[in-house]
């Protein structure tokens, strides 16, 4: 597969995602649901079925024959047979000075919680959001401080869904903030924070700082070592590979060492789930733990799917995560164009996030204020095969504050409203825009919209 050179992104590499070659009433399928999963390309699928046809066993940790060292060896590498492992391959991937740096875990909402069940708060630490939190990094820290262990404040955005980083200091000068935990590109507006600054602020005032990456690992560059993060998690899902894996990046000192797992500074996260892989040795009174990524691992993992995750990863660095984040900002913002011309005037229509469809990435959301708002998803895929996100997004504490905790429920016609997102990849077309835009003239015109 020869990419690096073809200037048409999304013609170069339709081909290898065999979904996109199903048709339904004669129409092809045009897939615009990216935030929520991404399509898988032929290579990561055809990793998953070799695992299963050729060596369906445990790993090397575990058992030492030769299906677990072919299992062993896609997973941690084998220098002697020339092999780069997954973790390896996904180090590399986010220039992580280590491999023994990438924890898997299920997915993002695993790794976020990974940090917060075994982060040593101590009484009256305080952890920072966003004002546009995923439920996934929101819940776990909610539920600590219902338990008294934590308080748990915010960040608004300020103007066109900027970063208040003058806001931030503020929070971290009064010298409480134990931890930012935030989202580095939102999965409702698309906007991503200055990390870098973010991060060297915090580290300014003693704080570490978690970014939940789940909307940016997949459609950007993203350099742990350059931004200095603490931790960083994501999932495979969103980037072209298998469903159930995950990675929490976690700086090695920030993981553990020695053979307890409340050994290390005051920063060191315990593993918040132990068993079998995780140790070294137990009696029916003591146990001694694993090193790290093990330590964190417990129980049988998803073999194939941490293989297949090298596969993805190799296949984007291929691919060049400018290019993707290029294709996606053009789709964007021809979309953002077409949309705002049609009905920007309308008074019912607005798009969510910043006004820049370049500061938006790949997500295009936006708001349809009718009295019969609802389903308009739905019929764009009953009509033209057209797939993508009506809701909240896991995102209801954004759209409660922004609405009020009763918007889905208004009091009369005029206050309906409904919330749809667009969010590309690199597979995506113009053509496929102008399917989108045609559908939706047709289904706005019969519902006298227009």
């Amino acid at each position: 597969m020869d990419l690096v050179n073809s200037k048409d992104l999304a013609g170069s590499c339709r081909d290898h995602f065999p979904s996109l070659a199903r048709q339904r009433n004669g129409r092809p399928a045009v897939y615009l649901d990216n935030a929520c999963t991404t399509l898988v390309p032929q290579p990561v699928i055809a990793a998953i079925n070799e695992y299963y046809t050729d060596y369906p066993s445990c790993g090397g940790r575990r058992s030492h024959h030769w299906f677990a060292q072919e299992v062993t060896d896609r997973i941690e590498g084998n220098t002697e047979k020339g092999i780069k492992g997954s973790r390896r391959l996904i180090a590399e991937f986010i220039n992580a000075d280590s491999e023994r740096e990438i924890l898997f875990t299920v997915n993002t909402t695993h790794a976020i919680n990974t940090v917060a069940l075994g982060f040593k708060f101590k009484p009256g630490d305080v952890v920072l959001l966003t004002d546009r939190e995923h439920n996934s990094n929101l819940l776990p820290w909610l539920r600590l401080q219902k338990q008294g262990r934590i308080r748990v404040d915010t960040v608004p955005a300020k103007g066109m869904d900027a970063f208040d980083l003058t806001a931030f200091e503020g929070k971290l000068k009064q010298g409480r903030v134990r931890l930012a935990s935030l989202a580095y590109s939102s999965n409702v507006t698309g906007a991503t924070l200055p990390a870098r600054e973010i991060i060297t602020l915090a580290h300014r005032y003693g704080a570490r700082v978690l970014l939940d990456g789940a909307q940016t690992v997949p459609h950007q560059a993203v350099d742990v070592r350059t931004l200095d993060v603490d931790f960083l998690a994501f999932s495979l899902h969103k980037m072209c590979g298998p469903r159930g894996v995950g990675v929490l990046y976690g700086k090695k000192e920030l993981l553990g060492r020695g053979s307890a797992e409340w050994e290390g500074g005051e920063d060191v996260i315990e593993p918040a789930i132990l068993g079998g892989g995780t140790v070294s040795d137990t009696t029916y009174g003591s146990y001694s733990l694993l090193e790290a990524p093990e330590r964190f691992e417990a129980g049988i993992p998803n073999y194939a799917g941490q293989i297949a995750s090298g596969v993805a990863v190799q296949y984007l660095r291929q691919i060049g995560m400018d290019r993707i984040a290029a294709h996606e900002e053009r789709l964007n913002a021809f979309l953002s164009r077409a949309l705002l011309n049609r009905y920007g005037d309308a008074g019912w229509f607005r798009i969510l996030g910043p006004p820049e469809a370049v500061r938006r990435g790949g997500i295009l959301t936006f708001e349809v204020r009718r009295p019969n708002a609802v389903g308009i998803a739905k019929e764009l895929n009953a009509r033209g095969n057209i797939m993508i996100r009506d809701g909240v997004f896991c995102v209801h504490s954004y759209f409660n504050g922004q609405f009020g905790p009763d918007w889905t429920h208004p009091r009369s016609h005029r206050d309906h409203r409904m919330i749809y997102r667009v969010s590309f990849y690199l597979y995506n077309t113009i053509e496929e825009c102008e399917r989108l835009l045609e559908t939706l003239d047709e289904i706005f015109r019969e519902r006298s919209y227009l």
